[in-house]
């Protein structure tokens, strides 16, 4: 499996997004960050405390231990000066609620697009740094191409060509990233694939924190790299109501984050507001959400390592949270809370 979303239905929810995100004829900055500094501060001074109003209920879960939700999701700084390769199929980079932050950096293979229309990697992208459906509003991030298209409609392609591109995009970014940088990585192979775990080396070799999705397939994320794979942050979804998606799971997986009914960034031609909610669960909308928030530390301690980047994760977590059982896997929710 390539791409990490087997296992989900219909992304398109407009009316959903619409509510939580308070699109539909919005005045007074619903949509938008409350901050206390309009301009980005100077790498040496500790960014502002940002507050989102009706952020959707992911980002408002995030951001703290306790429920009930309140309708805020607040963090330190935005992600200034942080750098995110998405390494997924091509996605437009132009999409508005970027303001002019995304690029194309390798620009290979096609666009992943899912049966309803919805691509994949813009639909990941959003929820890393989109302006109104973003972990970090103010991340820059790049298009890292490395599909041949979804699973299921590669057509001839072998699985060896799968991992060879994938192979290729990760060398890429290993060779190319800007520091302080995280790599968000929703997609799963078949092992052994020596090609993609020594590639995953190289980039957390380079310095660079790496994120990937547990995988969708309902069994051991161990067998599903690049999750689990050494000091990559290994990311499996919980539910609206903090429960076990029931997607992969045990021992290989670093935390939780919601995935089930999010907000993201879809095409304009799919739905003229640019944003709509999945419907749902998919391990590669939990994964981008936890590399906003390593986006969100970095900005902060930007020369902090891979490993101190997930231990701060981890660590910070909401423990306990989670409810049902979790097969194997930790009791810990993602928690951003700002940076401390």
């Amino acid at each position: 499996m390539i791409l990490g979303w087997r296992r989900r239905r219909s992304v398109l929810a407009t009316g959903l997004a619409a509510l939580l995100i308070g699109v539909s004829g919005c005045s007074g900055g619903d949509s938008a960050p409350e901050s206390g500094a309009p301009n980005p501060p100077p790498s040496t001074v500790r960014p502002a405390e940002v507050t989102q109003r009706n952020p959707g209920w992911a980002l408002d879960r995030i951001d703290q231990h306790q429920r009930p939700l309140n309708q805020r999701f607040s963090t330190t700084g935005e992600g200034q000066g942080v750098t995110v390769y998405v390494v997924d199929g091509l996605f437009d980079v132009l999409h508005s609620d970027f303001g002019g932050r995304a690029s194309v950096g390798l620009k290979a293979g096609v666009a992943c697009s899912l049966e309803d229309g919805t691509n994949h990697g813009l639909f990941v992208a959003g929820l890393v740094a989109g302006r109104r459906t973003g972990v970090a509003k103010q991340a820059k991030v790049v298009s890292v191409g490395s599909s041949y298209g979804c699973e299921g409609l590669e057509g001839e392609v072998t699985e060896a060509q799968r991992v060879a591109r994938l192979a290729e995009a990760l060398n890429w970014v290993a060779d190319h990233a800007t520091k302080p940088a995280v790599v968000n990585l929703s997609f799963n192979v078949s092992p052994p694939v020596p090609a993609i775990t020594a590639a995953v080396q190289r980039i957390v070799d380079a310095g660079l924190t790496v994120v990937a999705s547990a995988g969708n397939d309902g069994e051991d994320a161990c067998k599903h790299p690049p999750a689990g794979l050494p000091k990559v942050v290994t990311v499996a979804a919980s539910t609206e109501t903090d429960e076990d998606a029931g997607l992969n799971h045990g021992r290989c997986v670093d935390l939780f984050a919601p995935a089930e009914n999010v907000t993201s960034l879809v095409d304009k031609t799919l739905v003229p507001s640019g944003i709509a909610a999945s419907e749902g669960a998919a391990t590669s909308w939990a994964a981008p959400i936890v590399s906003g928030a390593a986006a969100l530390y970095l900005s902060v301690h930007r020369t902090a390592t891979p490993e101190e980047v997930r231990t701060w994760l981890i660590k910070n977590a909401t423990q306990g949270a989670l409810k049902g059982p979790l097969q194997g896997s930790p009791n810990r929710l993602l928690f951003t809370g700002g940076p401390r």
